[in-house]
């Protein structure tokens, strides 16, 4: 965390990255928009800008005020905000305290308003996070990332960006309404995404999440957006595209790792999720680079 400035050291800072992504830049499932760190004071107006993405907004020092429409939040050092930003909302310094220091990001991608809802964030929007330090890391290496340009620098932003996420989706399974649910499902998806060679199956989905059928593909497409099988379906594909544009690994052996034995079945796939094939992507990536 930042130390506690006195009143007579308070300036107002406003420091504003954006993201440029390459043409790869929908190989991810999250796209960070822009990102940054701000001190502001009381006497500064509300922010209220209405885009159409989600924001995480993350507290270093003092405190802040949010409303959500009309609903009134104190954002305290080391708790992080969801907000989607195309609802009702203001922030700003709380008017009792000298400043607010916090840093932010816009986001877009798949599934998040689902997942938005699942967590109950328009109930609650501020998360009490168990350790702002690394949370503070996360954020501050998507700063350093979003000076540099390429298809690295934009996975790692995503890497970050999904670990955020992975936090808040914790932090609120840990306590929250449908906290079990939530649970159950982070623990099966952390499995497969351990051993996505495995030849995983609905019954097998079910099982590692201690779930019938029946309730996994209510309660997976209730939290995700999708079902199980398109959700590994993404996953699989997900993981095959670092692989394909920094190695330069034979696309049968990377169908393979990525838990597709049949490289037809893996392009096939590939091209209707990526809408171009695993040769032309990695192509595409190296005159990336």
């Amino acid at each position: 965390m930042t130390d506690e400035p006195t009143s007579a050291e308070i300036h107002p800072l406003d420091d504003v990255f954006f993201q440029t992504p390459g043409r790869l830049s929908r190989a991810f499932p999250y796209s960070l928009l822009a990102a940054g760190r701000r001190l502001c004071t009381p006497e500064e107006m509300p922010i209220a800008h209405r885009f159409n993405q989600h924001t995480l907004i993350f507290t270093l020092s003092g405190k802040g005020l949010l409303e959500v429409n009309g609903v009134s939040s104190f954002l305290r050092e080391g708790t992080m905000a969801w907000l989607d930003s195309s609802m009702l909302y203001s922030h700003r310094c709380e008017p009792r305290h000298p400043h607010w220091s916090y840093l932010w990001l816009g986001f877009v991608g798949y599934g998040l308003d689902m997942l938005f809802d699942s967590l109950g964030v328009i109930a609650n929007p501020v998360f009490e996070m168990t350790n702002p330090a690394n949370l503070e890391a996360l954020f501050t290496g998507i700063l350093d990332e979003m000076e540099g340009n390429g298809f690295l620098a934009d996975s790692r932003c995503f890497a970050l960006l999904a670990q955020l996420i992975s936090s808040l989706v914790s932090e609120r399974a840990d306590g929250g309404s449908g906290g079990g649910t939530v649970q159950q499902l982070q623990r099966l998806m952390d499995t497969v995404r351990a051993d996505l060679t495995y030849p995983w199956t609905v019954g097998e989905f079910a099982a590692a999440a201690n779930l019938s059928q029946a309730q996994l593909f209510r309660r997976f497409r209730q939290r995700m957006g999708t079902t199980p099988v398109d959700w590994l379906r993404h996953e699989r594909i997900n993981a095959a595209k670092p692989l394909l544009v920094v190695t330069d690994e034979q696309i049968g052996r990377i169908a393979a790792r990525c838990g597709y034995p049949d490289p037809f079945h893996f392009a096939r796939d590939f091209k209707k999720l990526v809408g171009v094939t695993p040769t032309e992507f990695r192509r595409q990536g190296h005159s990336d680079k």
